[in-house]
């Protein structure tokens, strides 16, 4: 699958995302599945995931999300472009849950053509807000054992690798490993600078001569 290519040095804007985003979602979901796991599953897995099966899966999800407390689905953007997204929920994982981390950073595919321009952090960052503003204190995730450059953005954004049984989950055979945040405003603090604001200065009043 051909990569995208994305402009260089665009602001990052990320939203909530709605039903009407589900292709979009969809095509990056593929795209970025493909970039990141081809080498590190079968062929035959990569394959199955196509867009027009994600994209009536992220529709039907978009339309009638979950009832769960503080799950929501965010679309990120470079100049008006999508570029990645993630999702936020409560936590599923037992052990996970058990281990304090109330919240779930279930999802986040960035194209990489997009990487290393703080699209991924602007992400964590507004799940985190929109975890914190649920109610939740801590979050945590699952990531392929073999995926170095997830694991690597994870530590990157100041999550702990997690020990014991809430650190690593065998599914057939494919292992992951847990990253988690005690504190949302670790990941809060990732949210891209807005820079500097604009000051109109001073009018000069003009004397009378």
């Amino acid at each position: 699958m051909a990569a995208a290519r994305i402009p260089k040095a665009r602001a990052v804007t990320v939203r909530r995302a709605g039903p009407e985003d589900a292709p979009a979602i969809a095509a990056i979901h593929v795209i970025a599945w493909h970039e990141t796991y081809t080498g590190l599953l079968p062929d035959t897995m990569i394959s199955a995931l196509t867009v027009e099966v994600r994209q009536a899966w992220w529709a039907q999800l978009l339309s009638k999300p979950p009832a769960t407390r503080g799950g929501a689905a965010y679309l990120a953007e470079l100049g008006g472009r999508p570029v990645g997204f993630g999702t936020c929920n409560a936590q599923r994982s037992d052990v996970q849950a058990a281990a304090g981390f109330d919240g779930e950073i279930s999802s986040l595919y960035v194209l990489r053509a997009a990487q290393k321009q703080g699209v991924g952090r602007a992400l964590m960052a507004r799940m985190a807000m929109r975890l914190q503003t649920a109610a939740y204190r801590a979050a945590g995730l699952w990531v392929l054992r073999e995926n170095a450059a997830g694991r690597r953005f994870y530590e990157q954004c100041g999550g702990t690798r997690l020990d014991g049984d809430a650190g690593l989950r065998v599914q057939g055979r494919f292992t992951e490993v847990a990253y988690g945040w005690r504190e949302l405003a670790t990941l809060m603090a990732l949210a891209p600078d807005p820079g500097p604001r604009r000051t109109t200065p001073p009018r000069t009043r003009e004397r009378g001569g």
